[in-house]
């Protein structure tokens, strides 16, 4: 490693020997460095602190919000093309079915790159597949069109964003669930919570700002979203710097108790996949079943919400930003809350996980049928604004079920 490497290294021993309140070998210490130097440990790529529960340190913090801000970016991109492309469509007075076909070509690469980007992930670590994934996606806001005629263009450019984006949460859960002993049960869902809340508010800025950008230039928005990917990609390349300097990690994360650094028994390498045992698991099918209903409701919602709030209500989106904002806003703080009820219910009350879970899930999904079910009759916006927010709000509340549960059995 760097000679500033060597010195932050030393610098990690002597603390490490400092808490135990002894000393280690020279021949110890070596281990120590070379462990240090090959291996990526949580989100930042490198040892900062002692792996203490609820003690993090410098770089930790800027990752945990470098990844808020990539769901924040990630959600201002879906809710910032919808809004842009409504009004290219009409300008060119381009049909449903073409619309509709170019809103939804973005969930072709989306659906189809899961498995594959949480594969990647695993294998060469959520830090380098984040950055793939925000520099495809700012190419692709680059390349997309400022003419609603170019279909086929903007077909591919939106399946391209899709693509990458596929990338975003497997990156972000594989890292979180290495640091998840760490952060402790009692904060996980909090933790876990704000961190992909960032795509909430990221939906409730865009639909505060951006009909106001695109009224005036619609492809103004794709412009800014690319930009908004670069910033975002200095950062978090100056953030993990190292991790790009070493070999892909295939460790298991220490516990408070272990010498920080590999373990070969735990090793993730010539491991494979059950898929056979994984399609007969029937609590995995209610995961992909809450998963499926969930973003279903929230990515038409937020596919058409424009085309509804324009057509359905009768608002002036440019003119309404405020209460465009509201439903998205709503989601957002619901979001944060489910996940300190979860805590709350786990930690404080005593709940069994999954019973908290699973009251949570409900809870909120039925919440969000009742008010799905009087939408269509609902013709006064204000009213139609309110219960797109309760609909969210409900979904949001949810995700302090499912959206947890896979990282409680299968953490990496």
């Amino acid at each position: 490693p760097p000679p500033a490497d060597l010195v932050w290294m030393h610098w990690v021993n002597s603390r490490r020997r400092h808490a135990r309140g002894g000393f280690v070998s020279n021949s110890q210490e070596t281990h120590e460095q070379v462990a240090d130097s090959d291996t990526e440990m949580g989100l930042g790529g490198s040892v900062l602190c002692e792996p203490k529960k609820g003690v993090y340190g410098t770089r930790q913090v800027l990752v945990f919000v470098l990844c808020f801000a990539v769901t924040f970016l990630a959600y201002v991109d879906r809710v910032g093309f919808s809004i842009s492309y409504t009004r290219l469509s009409e300008q060119a007075k381009t049909t449903q079915d073409i619309k509709g076909a170019v809103l939804s070509s973005f969930y072709y690469g989306y659906a189809t790159s899961q498995i594959p980007c949480a594969w990647f992930a695993a294998q060469f670590g959520g830090v380098r597949m984040l950055t793939v994934s925000v520099l495809l996606s700012t190419v692709a806001s680059l390349i997309t069109p400022g003419d609603a005629n170019q279909f086929t263009m903007l077909c591919l450019a939106r399946v391209l964003v899709g693509v990458a984006q596929g990338a975003i949460f497997p990156s972000i859960h594989t890292e979180l669930g290495k640091w998840k002993d760490i952060i402790g049960a009692q904060w996980f869902s909090t933790v876990v919570s704000v961190i992909t809340s960032g795509m909430y508010l990221g939906s409730a800025t865009a639909m505060l700002v951006l009909p106001s950008v695109a009224h005036s230039s619609p492809v103004a928005v794709f412009r800014v979203q690319a930009v908004l990917g670069v910033l975002w990609l200095l950062c978090w390349l100056t953030v993990n710097r190292d991790t790009f300097l070493v070999a892909a990690p295939s460790v298991s994360l220490p516990s408070e108790d272990k010498e920080i650094g590999p373990d070969p028994s735990k090793s993730q390498q010539g491991t494979t996949i059950p898929w056979g045992r994984l399609l007969r698991c029937v609590p995995i099918w209610a995961l992909v079943t809450n998963n499926f209903a969930f973003h279903y409701v929230v990515y038409v919602l937020m596919a058409w919400l424009p085309t509804y709030f324009e057509r359905g209500l009768k608002m002036d989106l440019s003119k309404s930003n405020l209460m465009n904002f509201l439903p998205f806003l709503v989601m957002f703080v619901f979001s944060n809350l489910s996940g300190l009820m979860a805590d709350r219910l786990i930690g404080k009350q005593g709940m069994a996980v999954g019973k908290a879970r699973k009251l949570l899930n409900s809870g909120g999904f039925v919440s969000a049928a009742l008010f799905l079910l009087m939408l269509p009759s609902i013709t006064d916006a204000h009213t139609g604004v309110l219960s797109i927010a309760i609909v969210l709000g409900g979904c949001a509340v949810a995700r302090g079920g499912f959206a947890l549960n896979h990282l409680d059995v299968a953490p990496t």
